[in-house]
């Protein structure tokens, strides 16, 4: 049978606490991001269809998000599903909160769609300042803050696969101790992450202790012995 050792035990433990995500909760990203309230039919009690539903969710949300997700050299890239809280100071009616489509846009009051998707908040910040120039405002500031950061993936061999909420400083096994532990089958040296900051979006073996980014997808192998 099998036994988790005591670090994955406390993390797990500790883990409870916090909000989470039931695997029935996965947003349908298979067609791309449609809004957050998309969500996916998971089968009940039928752990491998759950797994293939995660997994094309997980696909479908990569492959809808800008080539660019978490860029861990220059900073935090916005991307699908991302929510963000916009302020276009001295103006109430355009400030609000946001959320980055499956296309990389933003729809906001006044100048429409624009394409944020790969950009850092500065960037974007930048861009809806150009663009509110444009013969709308006389030299407006904008500050562009993340509320909510998109979710990860996790997939295999877990109890409970699924989609969770980022939270800082995620590691590889807190994710996993998230996701209800590794199963009795799992190969716990194995676990491989398919990065959103990626284009190439390769996937690449990862120590327990590597962090984790929103919109990545954990892969947790399965040992033959």
């Amino acid at each position: 049978m099998f036994t988790m050792s005591l670090r994955h035990v406390c993390l797990a433990a500790a883990l409870l606490l916090a909000p989470l995500a039931h695997a029935d909760d996965v947003p349908d990203f298979s067609q791309g991001f449609t809004g957050g309230g998309a969500r996916l039919n998971l089968p009940a009690g039928n752990w491998h269809e759950r797994n293939d539903a995660v997994a094309r969710a997980a696909e479908g949300a990569q492959a809808a998000t800008a080539p660019r997700g978490v860029n861990t050299a220059g900073g935090y890239t916005l991307g699908a599903g991302d929510k963000v809280k916009m302020t276009v100071f001295g103006e109430d009616d355009l400030s609000g909160e946001f959320e980055v489509d499956g296309t990389g846009m933003l729809a906001l009051p006044l100048i429409g769609e624009l394409h944020v998707g790969g950009m850092t908040p500065r960037g974007a910040e930048q861009a809806i300042a150009d663009r509110l120039s444009q013969g709308y405002l006389v030299n407006p500031r904008v500050n562009l803050e993340v509320m909510n950061f998109r979710p990860f993936f996790i997939l295999g061999e877990v109890n409970k696969p699924g989609s969770y909420p980022y939270v800082n400083d995620m590691t590889v096994i807190s994710a996993v101790a998230l996701a209800g532990g590794y199963t009795a089958r799992a190969a716990t040296g194995h676990v491989f992450v398919k990065r959103a900051a990626d284009a190439a979006r390769r996937e690449v073996e990862l120590p327990e202790d590597a962090k984790i980014f929103p919109g990545d997808i954990i892969r947790v192998d399965e040992r033959f012995f």
